[in-house]
Parts: structure tokens; C-alpha cells; sequence
């Protein structure tokens, strides 16, 4: 209703100004003259509340509806594991059950409680993101951290870790903040996972320029999205508007965290894709600073 109101108000005041404006320009009189310039100030400054007030609760209706499909899916997020895990320990119970049964069950439940686990990594990592809490700077080699995140992610998203390949070099460093670092390669890697069909083929190059930056490339051959959503992404609670999306669990936080993150470290996240069907490739670049270690930033080891 306030949008409605706002939308019949606009058009209405202009139609008065410009009433207003014809009839007293009629008028020779000095009167009219400063009725005409009253009119036309008090008149503009009402049309630019309208405006701002238009604008502000169609922003807030826009973040409603965000919110609301985030508590969807918050809400299938803790239900599905907690399921799983109660239907697993339900199973766990019974006296006959051969122990390569209990094996695959205590593996399914463990592979619930870590994409439980995180699930809620990625929202407190979402609030302390929202309120600036400070970072430490530790040295990381890439290489290593990157196959651990791949075999992480291979393993919870039941695929083989061959079908993600690294191709990062061994003497790879970087002085930054690991935790965060580790929080984006995360998300960027499991998303381009996720959103593959089978056979999933991920690939993540990382490379050092003359000028001292580093990118670590996200690539995948999955459902990929319109390039006018490649920024869009990026929001928080946003999702793509897809049967293809929305057949997989997601929050719209994963992108948002490493976006966010990515800004606090001082670098840049960019998303390509050529169209759906044709994959995306999200590149994660640290400027030159990360690269130095500590001697060289002039700073105390």
C-alpha cells in the first residue's frame, strides 16, 4: 500500500506544480511571482520526500522478501541434517544390525553434523563480517590450504577428490588473515561443486602477476547464470531465480561472506559466466601486500 500511495502521489504533485506554475505566471503581479517561487520549492521538496520515501520502502520490501527466503531456508538447513542424524542414531540402535551397516550410518551421520557445522560457520561468519571484528595476520601456504578445502568439500558433497583438481604452486604464500581466507576458498569452492551437474569437473589455478597480486580462480563446467547476475550475486540472502538453483540448498550468505571478507582483506571477487549451462569462474585476487611477509611490510613479525 505505501508503494501504491507513493506511485499515485508523484505523478499527482507534478500535476499540481505544473497547474500551479501555468496559472499564477498568468498573474503580472509581484504576488504571484513569489507564490509561483514558494509554490515551486514547497511543491519540489514534497515531490523529493515522495521519491526518497518510495525508493526507501521498496528497498525495505526487496530486503523483507530476502529475509523471508532466508529463514525458508535456514529453516530446511537445521531440518534436513537433524533429521538425518535422528534417523541415523535411530538405526544405530537396533541389535541386529551387521557392523558394515554401523560403519556407513556413523559416516552418514558424521557427513550431517559437518555440513550442520558448516552451515552455522557461515552465518556467525556472516555477523562477524556484519560488525567488523578484527583479523590476525599468519602466513599461509596456498597450496596446502587449498587441497584441504577441496578434499573437505569433496568429501561432504559425496563426489571423488580427483574431480577437483588443484593446480596452485608449492612456494605459494601469503601473509594475511587464514581464517578468512580459508572462508572464502570454502564457499567459492563448494558453490562451483554444488551448482555442477554430474560429472563434476572443478578446477582452482592460483598464480602470482608481475605486479605482485595473486588469484586463486574458482572454475566450473555447472549450470552457470545469466551475466546480469553476476554482481547480483553477491548480496546478502540473494539467490538466482532458477528451478536450477533453487533445487539445491543454499541460504544466499556463502557468496555475500566471501564477497564481504574478500573486501576486508583488501582484495577484489568477480564472477564471470557465459550463460546457463556454461559454467562460472569466480576469481578471488589479493593485491601485492598480502604477498610481503611481514619484514617486508616494515611491520614486527
Amino acid at each position: 500500500m505505501p508503494i501504491v500511495l507513493g506511485t499515485i502521489a508523484v505523478p499527482l504533485t507534478v500535476a499540481i506544480l505544473v497547474g500551479w506554475t501555468i496559472v499564477v505566471a498568468r498573474s503580472p503581479s509581484v504576488t504571484g511571482a513569489w507564490l509561483l517561487v514558494l509554490g515551486i520549492i514547497s511543491l519540489s521538496i514534497i515531490l523529493l520526500v515522495l521519491v526518497l520515501l518510495s525508493l526507501f520502502l521498496l528497498r525495505e520490501m526487496v530486503a523483507a522478501q530476502r529475509q523471508f527466503g532466508f529463514i525458508d531456508s535456514v529453516t530446511h538447513e537445521l531440518k534436513s541434517p537433524l533429521a538425518s542424524v535422528k534417523l541415523g542414531l535411530e538405526t544405530l540402535r537396533r541389535p541386529d544390525l551387521p557392523p558394515e551397516k554401523v560403519a556407513a550410518v556413523v559416516e552418514m551421520v558424521l557427513t550431517e553434523v559437518e555440513r550442520l557445522s558448516g552451515f552455522i560457520g557461515d552465518v556467525l561468519q556472516a555477523n562477524r563480517v556484519v560488525h567488523g571484528q578484527s583479523r590476525r595476520i599468519e602466513a599461509i601456504a596456498v597450496a596446502e590450504m587449498v587441497a584441504g578445502i577441496a578434499a573437505a568439500v569433496a568429501r561432504r558433497q559425496h563426489i571423488e577428490a580427483i574431480d577437483i583438481a588443484v593446480d596452485v604452486p608449492a612456494d605459494l604464500r601469503l601473509w594475511t588473515d587464514p581464517t578468512a581466507v580459508e572462508t572464502v576458498l570454502t564457499n567459492l569452492i563448494d558453490n562451483a561443486v554444488k551448482y555442477s551437474d554430474p560429472p563434476v569437473e572443478v578446477r582452482v589455478v592460483g598464480r602470482r602477476d608481475a605486479k605482485g597480486r595473486t588469484t586463486i580462480s574458482v572454475i566450473d563446467h555447472g549450470i552457470g547464470l545469466e551475466k546480469t547476475e553476476a554482481r547480483r550475486v553477491f548480496g546478502r540472502f540473494y539467490r538466482v531465480e532458477s528451478e536450477a538453483v533453487r533445487r539445491r540448498r543454499g541460504t544466499g550468505l556463502g557468496l555475500y561472506v566471501a564477497h564481504v571478507l574478500t573486501r576486508a582483506l583488501g582484495g577484489q571477487l568477480s564472477l564471470t559466466s557465459e550463460g546457463p549451462g556454461l559454467g562460472t569462474t569466480v576469481h578471488f585476487t589479493l593485491g601485492a601486500r598480502a604477498g610481503q611477509t611481514p619484514a617486508q611490510r616494515g611491520q614486527e613479525p
